[in-house]
């Protein structure tokens, strides 16, 4: 018996040294994550322990991701590697537009007339114009202001300045409420294309200000230097459509952003079925990676070019829009990042992340 004892007290200090050990293992790795970063986290609002948790989290599903013998993406431990779920969630502000918008255009192209794959951020100048939105849920205005500046330099070989994005934060009105509140707490692609429709939009050196925050519009900065006719919102969950839309430029469309995080390079296929769409993005193209045997959608973010592959990220693009091939779900939480006030309480969501299930872009855009 006392043989037993005394092997049990051995085993509960290894296991306390085991315990210290990793702590001490974590804490080294975290300030390493924040040098190579170059990151300072003093007077955080956020604790150390939830930074630290935070940190465990991300390094437990990179290494997960990354053991995968069969993986056709890798995952990295960049800048949000120490987000909580709250601030990662202020990275998302969107929500898809419900019945409200009706669907318009005519798409009756058949596959055969596609090309084998398109990249307009490799054709274009503003292609290149990366936008980091930070802590504001600011990505619907930076989709919208890419796909005018690429769809303009497209139709007048000619880059136009930086767009104001800013303009679009401060000026849209939203009184449906579609899209969250408008400015940093979210709005839609098709509000910020019906309002350049009807004022058109500042060069970024015209209209400027805290970019992080919502201010009052300010009418006397405005000096529109592009302008669109109208915009089409393309039919939801369908991949023909999408496919036609993208042979002549750039599309917002939505997707499920949560699960990006930790994208590294590849072609990411993380997302389930059933997807909350909750996040912006400018669909610029697509092909095929031969190495892992899968098509892609390529996606520029707005989380600046530090983030994926170096701004973009490659979604699997599936072959179908139904059954199997089509990778369809259910958003079962619209309210959280994809309802508008009054809409359903679920909404169908079709490709990886969802990427089919809501996509717009200007009309006629011409600059001046």
């Amino acid at each position: 018996m006392k043989l037993v004892l005394v092997a049990a007290a051995v085993g509960i200090v290894t296991s306390s040294k085991l315990r210290s050990l990793e702590s001490q293992g974590l804490e080294s790795a975290y300030a390493a994550f924040l040098e190579q970063h170059s990151l300072r986290r003093a007077g955080d609002a956020v604790s150390h322990s939830e930074r630290l948790a935070a940190f465990a989290r991300s390094r437990a599903r990179v290494a997960a991701q990354n053991r995968r013998a069969e993986r056709s993406w890798t995952a990295g431990l960049n800048r949000f590697a120490d987000h909580t779920p709250e601030e990662f969630s202020r990275l998302l502000g969107f929500k898809r537009m419900g019945a409200w918008w009706n669907t318009t255009g005519s798409f009756l192209q058949t596959s055969a007339a596609f090309a084998e794959s398109i990249d307009w951020a490799a054709k274009t100048t503003t292609g290149a114009y990366f936008i980091d939105q930070g802590a504001c849920g600011s990505c619907w205005a930076v989709a919208a202001t890419g796909a005018l500046e690429m769809r303009a330099e497209i139709a007048h070989k000619k880059a136009p300045s930086m767009l104001s994005y800013k303009e679009l934060l401060d000026c849209v009105p939203n009184p449906h409420h579609c899209g969250g509140d408008g400015g940093c707490s979210g709005a839609t692609g098709e509000l910020a294309f019906q309002y350049v429709a009807q004022h058109g939009l500042s060069a970024r050196k015209s209209y400027h200000g805290d970019v992080e925050a919502t201010e009052s519009c300010r009418p006397d900065m405005r000096s529109a230097v592009v302008k669109a006719n109208s915009f089409v919102r393309l039919p939801i969950n369908k991949l023909q459509p999408l496919m036609m839309a993208i042979q002549e430029g750039p599309v917002v469309v939505s997707v499920d952003g949560e699960p990006w995080s930790n994208y590294e390079s590849g072609v990411f296929d993380g997302c389930k079925r059933d997807s909350t769409v909750n996040h912006a993005v400018l669909l610029v193209g697509y092909g095929r990676d031969a190495q892992v045997g899968k098509d892609y959608w390529l996606v520029r973010n707005s989380w600046g070019s530090w983030w994926g592959e170096k701004g973009f990220i490659r979604v699997q693009r599936h072959s179908s829009d139904e059954g199997e091939e089509g990778y369809c779900g259910t958003d079962y939480d619209p309210k959280q990042g994809v309802g508008c006030d009054g809409g359903p309480s679920t909404l169908p969501v079709c490709g990886m992340c969802g990427i089919l299930s809501d996509s717009v872009y200007p009309d006629g855009v011409t600059a001046f």
